[in-house]
């Protein structure tokens, strides 16, 4: 009888310790939607906010927008949270910044047009310190952060692509804009070659880059680098003039 006691208390306290941990528990995104005519397709999207944004309703708060891989394409918006800064963000619970977390919809890519249309929406919509804009993305979303932040610069304040790449010659807008770069250097699906093409052609253009490669790493580099202690630090640090 003690036995089966002891054994029903250990029980309980394995499954509370595992309901306490459960990312569904503590985080609380709203999923959302935005779409425009004359865009080449909508986009749902997760919502993230600090647990002190309904609070402080004079506060305007730093933005960060995460562009997912290819594996979470599709019509269930929760997908996002499989990988990147929603997973962790999800496993610690709160959020110093609002974090927007886009679908791209199946056999698409990252399309700037929309992306822009959405990051103004975004900020109509909440209270954005738009000289605090931080775009992030792996895989596909790490060449869509590229190809994102090439286009239109002065809407940015910093840059984190993860196993990405874009050609080089985009990145002549690039001057000033602080960048902190991440990949695997075995990295079987997006070769590490190109991103350094990328990033040295940022750096020759005036980019403040730093560039972590994580040795014996493939493809999913993106488990440490979101991971990274110094990443949020670095992400609050930064602000356009």
């Amino acid at each position: 009888m003690r036995l089966a006691l002891l054994a029903s208390i250990l029980c309980l306290n394995l499954c509370a310790a595992e309901f306490a941990l459960s990312p569904d528990v503590k985080a609380k995104p709203q999923a959302k939607h935005f779409e425009k005519t004359g865009l080449a397709y909508a986009l749902d999207f997760l919502a993230y906010t600090p647990s002190s944004y309904d609070k402080d309703t004079a506060k305007k708060w730093p933005l960060v927008i995460f562009l997912h891989g290819s594996g979470e394409r599709g019509s269930q918006v929760n997908l996002v949270r499989k990988n990147g800064l929603p997973f962790e963000l999800d496993r610690r619970g709160d959020t110093p910044y609002i974090m927007i977390a886009p679908q791209c919809p199946a056999n698409t890519r990252w399309d700037v047009d929309v992306l822009d249309a959405l990051l103004t929406d975004l900020i109509k919509s909440y209270r954005v310190d738009e000289k605090r804009v931080v775009i992030t993305g792996l895989s596909l979303g790490g060449m869509g952060s590229w190809e994102w932040a090439s286009a239109h610069p002065e809407r940015f304040a910093g840059m984190i692509p993860v196993c990405g790449r874009v050609d080089p010659a985009k990145t002549i807008s690039l001057k000033g804009m602080p960048i902190w770069a991440f990949h695997g250097d075995k990295d079987g699906a997006v070769k590490i070659e190109g991103h350094i093409a990328a990033i040295e052609a940022a750096k020759k253009n005036g980019a403040e880059v730093k560039f972590t490669v994580y040795p014996g790493v493939g493809h999913n580099s993106w488990e440490k680098a979101y991971a990274e202690p110094e990443l949020e630090g670095w992400i609050l640090a930064r602000g356009r003039k």
